[in-house]
């Protein structure tokens, strides 16, 4: 589902010149375990913990969050539940790619407020598309 979502993304991206082997490339990084007690005063979304993993696709990063569910929320295989997932972006276009979960964002009163409290989370997920034998310590 987040490789659909970051392809959604891409296209809200502006527009660039991109290679073929670039646009047939992506990659997908870990998923980092984040929480809200790391973050303290700068947690942007509703649920306590959750993954962060970000896309290179068409030369576009994408990050996204998502909740994580325990087996029994998970489901058995041909009953199972998908977690939610939301983009991690200051583009407005590209937060529409995740709209069906907007409630996993902390409440907000304007799109200006959404993306103030989403910019530190996507610079540190836009982070994690960097290989960690390239990534500076």
């Amino acid at each position: 589902m987040v490789a659909t979502q970051a392809a959604i993304v891409a296209l809200a991206m502006p527009a660039a010149p991109v290679d073929v082997a670039a646009r047939e490339a992506m990659f997908v990084s870990e998923r980092v375990h984040v929480t809200k007690a790391e973050w303290a005063e700068r947690w942007p979304f509703s649920i306590d913990e959750g993954e962060l993993v970000c896309v290179e696709f068409g030369g576009s990063r994408s990050v996204f969050f998502s909740e994580i569910l325990s087996d029994e929320e998970a489901g058995t295989f041909g009953n199972m539940k998908l977690p939610r997932d939301v983009a991690v972006t200051t583009n407005p276009l590209a937060l529409f790619a995740t709209v069906e979960n907007r409630d996993l964002y902390l409440p907000f009163d304007s799109l200006e407020t959404l993306i103030t409290r989403l910019a530190p989370m996507e610079a540190f997920g836009t982070a994690l598309c960097v290989p960690q034998d390239k990534r500076e310590l």
